[in-house]
């Protein structure tokens, strides 16, 4: 991993600290996008069994489809980053990720909402 970090350097035109922080954090952009789609994946394998077992509807199929988006966007960020070895992702490519990022995020968020108001306990 040294060594590519190295020759994305010594390709690059910017100085090589800053190919080297640059390349942290698209993998750190890139690991946390996935640790977040795994996470809202666990949560809609979750749901599934919850409706299995209680048989309360939890919309689990829209759960598991919601946070795909987010994935896209660690797909696009490591095409930029780590195949191209581009220093930023371009604009029509920063478009497409962070929209379907936000897009994803909104989704993800309508799911588990739904998903809280079907586990909430009853008052009363």
């Amino acid at each position: 991993m040294h060594t590519m970090l190295y020759y994305l350097a010594i390709q690059s035109q910017w100085p090589k600290e800053v190919v080297f922080w640059k390349n942290i954090s698209s993998f750190l952009a890139i690991g946390g996008a996935i640790i977040l789609w795994l996470s809202l994946i666990f949560l809609s394998i979750i749901a599934k069994k919850y409706e299995i077992v209680l048989r309360k509807k939890t919309d689990w199929q829209f759960m598991i489809i919601a946070p795909s988006g987010i994935l896209i966007f660690a797909i696009i960020k490591m095409y930029a980053a780590v195949v191209k070895g581009f220093l930023k992702m371009t604009d029509i490519q920063s478009w497409i990720a962070y929209g379907l990022f936000f897009l994803s995020g909104l989704l993800s968020l309508i799911a588990t909402f739904r998903f809280y108001n079907v586990v909430k306990p009853k008052k009363g």
